[in-house]
């Protein structure tokens, strides 16, 4: 796990991105949270407490179907989260003010590619726009390479863009079962949590941290990670340029290991 804790501006990345998606998910629920007759509720029930609670309660419970979208554990790579507790420990919220402004907004994606986009932007993950108008086109390699017993995996934060766009736009994918993310950057583990969260993929999605044992061998460390993920395959790795070099060179071996016969890099991206 990591040991720094997320610094203020990457907290408020994490409200912006899990806010936008929270709207769109409450818009299709039969019992919302954020709509007028729920502002109306708080105030008469809540209102000694401070916007910036029901803000966390908001996401909390969000976040227990869909921990890597609404808590700060998995995306941040926090010590102490669960599947049933994903709050993670060692994260500090930004000060009320300001995420009490966000929580306040109560504009909604039209659909999930503009929420989708939404949360790219907000960690600075939103490339031009593609020939549909929503983010950059997904490569024409991974959009023709993706079936629902591809297993894929991403390192690179740009990488991990463009393959959660192909997820969101194909056909009987599963984003949570098929998608192996090897990073511990906080963008790249929310986007794939976002893009499951608006597919309605319930559970944490598979994220392996690049971190490993003093002196353990890399190939050892890829065969222990295997295990632990119960993945038995996989047939496609997608890079990026912006990832660094442990952050490829574990991808390669989680890859390798998996028995990857196929590979995108996405120079450039």
């Amino acid at each position: 796990m990591k040991d720094t804790a997320p610094t203020q501006d990457q907290a408020m990345c994490f409200y912006r991105a899990a806010l936008s998606t929270a709207r769109l998910i409450d818009r299709e629920n039969e019992h919302r949270v954020l709509d007028a007759d729920a502002d109306a509720a708080w105030r008469a029930y809540g209102g000694d407490l401070p916007p910036v609670v029901r803000c966390d309660l908001v996401l909390r419970n969000l976040a227990m179907l869909y921990p890597a979208a609404f808590a700060p554990g998995p995306v941040f790579s926090l010590s102490g989260w669960y599947d049933d507790d994903p709050w993670g420990a060692g994260f500090e919220r930004p000060p009320a003010r300001m995420v009490e402004g966000l929580f306040a907004t109560r504009a909604t994606p039209a659909n999930a590619a503009e929420a989708l986009d939404h949360a790219l932007a907000a960690w600075g993950l939103l490339g031009s726009a593609g020939a549909d108008g929503s983010g950059e086109a997904v490569h024409p390699r991974l959009a023709r390479g993706l079936s629902p017993s591809t297993n894929v995996v991403v390192a690179g934060s740009r990488a991990m863009a463009h393959v959660a766009r192909a997820f969101l736009r194909g056909q009987r994918l599963s984003a949570r079962t098929q998608v192996i993310l090897v990073t511990d950057r906080p963008e790249a583990r929310h986007a794939l949590g976002i893009v499951c969260a608006l597919l309605g993929e319930a559970g944490a999605p598979l994220l392996v941290s690049t971190r490993r044992g003093p002196d353990e061998p890399l190939a050892r460390w890829a065969e222990r990670e295997k295990q632990r993920l119960k993945v038995a395959q996989a047939r496609l790795l997608v890079t990026s340029s912006d990832a660094d070099p442990s952050e490829d060179e574990a991808a390669r071996a989680i890859a390798a290991a998996l028995g990857a016969d196929e590979a995108i890099d996405l120079a450039g991206s």
